[in-house]
């Protein structure tokens, strides 16, 4: 029963979420297209490399782009004021929603990235193309740090939209709210230097993943290679840990609100 309820919203999720994506995948493709048109009549191929490369890496705030415009959707319909499923199933499908549109998008951006190659292979350029285990590694890394942006917008979202219900608060809504963002992080941050000096001491064995793409320009011609940096099991245990607490709270925080203004 849960398992059709959750499919339903998800199909919910992807009607509105529809026109976002198309519209962003339109705005992709254009801007792609006018940097090749740059490139092919100033015959500057290293344009169309950057921009691409550039292209891959805004993803990181994909999954909040469209979680945002989700939930910007459900503050003007109230729908889900009048739903019966629980708001971790509706967040739930909101980010999963969010994940599999980023990762259809991404790909779209890697196959660009082919076709720069493809077609648009100066002379005498020297390229060294991402293996197959780098990309995976950047699009998980991608997706997960966009998955943590995505959860601590939605975390805020629903702080200042559960602050509507006190209305002794409307004056200095703004002003608490901003006060808030700025010791939550300072307080997130102080407990993540704290944790991950303390663990990392348990968990001293870093690994090595692709977290970005180098674009080289030299005399002798232009480059491609993936950039590696180690990353600790802590800090990846620590980032699960914020996507999850921050999932519960704002679910804890909106089902607690009685109207979403």
């Amino acid at each position: 029963m849960k398992t059709h309820a959750f499919k339903g919203l998800m199909r919910k999720e992807w009607l509105l979420s529809k026109n976002t994506f198309i519209l962003l995948i339109c705005f992709k493709l254009f801007i792609w297209a006018v940097v090749l048109s740059g490139s092919v009549l100033t015959n500057n191929h290293e344009l169309l490399y950057i921009a691409t490369s550039m292209i891959i890496g805004i993803h990181v705030i994909y999954i909040t782009m469209i979680v945002g415009a989700g939930l910007s959707l459900e503050e003007k319909s109230q729908m889900w004021l009048h739903s019966p499923r629980s708001m971790s199933m509706i967040l739930g499908s909101k980010l999963l929603t969010g994940i599999l549109l980023q990762i259809t998008s991404l790909c779209m951006a890697f196959l660009l990235l082919g076709i720069t190659v493809i077609f648009f292979y100066p002379g005498g350029t020297t390229v060294n193309l991402l293996t197959a285990g780098s990309i995976f590694q950047m699009s998980v890394l991608i997706t997960v740090s966009g998955l943590e942006l995505a959860m601590f917008y939605t975390f805020y979202w629903a702080i200042y939209h559960s602050m509507g219900r006190f209305n002794y608060l409307a004056k200095f809504k703004v002003v608490l709210f901003t006060l808030f963002i700025i010791v939550s992080f300072l307080l997130i941050l102080f407990i993540e230097k704290q944790l991950l000096g303390g663990l990392q001491s348990v968990l001293p064995v870093p690994i090595e993943m692709t977290k970005f793409m180098n674009v080289h320009i030299g005399e002798d011609g232009l480059w491609i290679s993936s950039g590696g940096e180690k990353i600790s099991w802590v800090g990846l245990l620590f980032s699960t840990l914020k996507i999850t607490g921050l999932f519960f709270l704002s679910s804890w925080l909106l089902n607690k609100a009685v109207e979403v203004k």
